[in-house]
């Protein structure tokens, strides 16, 4: 009896979390399998190239399109956003994504104590990631440093990095990965793409 009472919670609460909410049935037919998770460095000669194809793109107005998806999701953070991911490598895109995703690109204290927009445990921002978790800029810098260890960690696989950015790495890898650890990741590729 507490088996079935198990299985039935699960399914109601997977049927909850992963069928029902709406960014992810517009997400999941076209989830790519691959995502652009760190910017490259440019060298001299592409960066003249760069600003040759930036220039050409500006003039055809699609630029500003593609900008205007992930400052959307950055918020007021749109130039945090773009500060660390020059500072880490880590994608504008990707840090957006999370931080709408965890935060709805607000300065916010959830139940657990996790701060700021990319939630950031005060224990872990201080100790580890060397940030100030209430300063909005310090926060999102300390996200983007711990999602880039967290893509090293599990050899730049995007949903384990982010499993393990909402769930927590030991989780992860010892593959027991709640269900909202899975719907948080999927929410954010679905964002990030």
């Amino acid at each position: 009896m507490k088996k079935f009472f198990v299985a039935a919670v699960t399914a109601g609460i997977s049927f909850l979390f992963i069928i029902a909410p709406q960014p992810l049935q517009r997400s999941i037919p076209g989830l790519p399998t691959r995502i652009s998770l760190l910017t490259a460095k440019p060298s001299a000669s592409s960066e003249h190239a760069h600003k040759h194809r930036q220039h050409a793109a500006d003039s055809a107005g699609a630029s500003s399109l593609s900008m205007g998806a992930w400052q959307n999701l950055a918020g007021i953070y749109s130039q945090d956003v773009l500060y660390a991911s020059r500072k880490t490598g880590v994608s504008r895109k990707l840090l957006a994504a999370v931080i709408h995703v965890e935060s709805r690109a607000s300065n916010v204290v959830s139940d657990a104590g996790a701060v700021g927009p990319m939630q950031l445990m005060p224990s872990t921002a201080w100790h580890i990631l060397h940030v100030n978790p209430w300063k909005p800029r310090q926060n999102i810098v300390g996200g983007a440093r711990y999602l880039r260890r967290l893509l090293t960690i599990f050899h730049g696989h995007l949903r384990e990095a982010l499993e393990a950015y909402n769930a927590g790495p030991t989780t992860v890898a010892q593959g027991v990965i709640p269900i909202p650890a899975q719907v948080y990741a999927t929410q954010v590729m679905a964002l990030a793409t």
